[in-house]
């Protein structure tokens, strides 16, 4: 009679484990704590569990790589009134702006003397007189003129002393045509507006690269002026400085309360200072 065939022997026998043996035992004994169907379930409750906890951590390294990269960029100057409160830091918006300054290129700005120039200017530096609340000085512990109509206190964002800096002493370039000559206290005046300009160009500091090429008619490297910086954008701060602005010269609005005729005239630059 044929031998009868029994798989689990066999497989047994293959293996070299018997029936019985001490390490076919240790095998099962775990596998009976957690029968197939209770395995299942076990795997049902806790891969969400695990998936949660993956999702959790995935989302907090990304926070945190966040963090340190915001913290990392070179943008503390996006981060606007931190240090030095202004109401119209709303209006910055920072974008990227093309300075092409080759010496011989042109704009309206530059130029020898002309009507179109002075034009330019003076629509550049209209509003220069701006509107405040007391909120605004108190929060940079100041104290400003009040004006007489109790619409608010005159003030003017810096930006545009230094532009009437920088006209002032490229007037004093063409003092001739601009009748310059006669102006008394005319050194004092160029040398606050060249230090003020100064001190404003090295408190922002603009790091971005300059580069340099060969040219054929100059043995020293040539710097290239077409420079990518990083601007604020200029309309969307004269759009707030306009919708600010009032007329400074209006006696309606500001009137020395102790004026007198006899005060000197011009004004002496050398008693000027202010108290804060």
């Amino acid at each position: 009679m044929p031998r009868s065939f029994d798989a689990s022997s066999d497989s047994d026998t293959l293996l070299g484990h018997g029936h019985n043996s001490p390490e076919r035992l240790s095998v099962e004994k775990p596998l009976a704590k957690f029968p197939p169907k209770r395995r299942w379930r076990c795997a049902v409750v806790t891969t969400p569990v695990i998936l949660h906890l993956c999702l959790a951590a995935l989302y907090t390294t990304l926070f945190f790589a966040f963090w340190d990269y915001q913290a990392w960029k070179p943008s503390g100057r996006h981060k606007s009134g931190l240090l030095a409160y202004s109401p119209a830091w709303e209006a910055i918006k920072w974008e990227p702006r093309l300075f092409e300054s080759e010496i011989e290129a042109s704009n309206p700005f530059k130029g020898l003397p002309r009507p179109e120039l002075d034009e330019a200017w003076n629509k550049l530096l209209g509003p220069t007189a701006v509107r405040v609340s007391k909120e605004d000085l108190d929060r940079i512990n100041r104290t400003s003129v009040p004006l007489l109509d109790g619409s608010g206190y005159m003030a003017g964002l810096d930006v545009y002393h230094q532009l009437h800096c920088l006209r002032y002493v490229r007037r004093y370039l063409h003092k001739d045509y601009y009748n310059m000559t006669e102006e008394k206290n005319l050194g004092q005046h160029i040398d606050h507006c060249l230090d003020s300009l100064r001190k404003y160009i090295m408190c922002n500091a603009d790091v971005v690269i300059q580069t340099f090429d060969w040219i054929p008619n100059f043995h020293r490297p040539w710097p290239n002026f077409r420079i990518v910086h990083e601007c604020a954008n200029w309309e969307a701060i004269e759009e707030w400085a306009w919708a600010h602005h009032f007329d400074g010269f209006d006696e309606t609005l500001l009137k020395h309360p102790n004026f007198h005729p006899e005060l000197p005239d011009p004004f002496d630059y050398s008693v000027s200072g202010n108290d804060v």
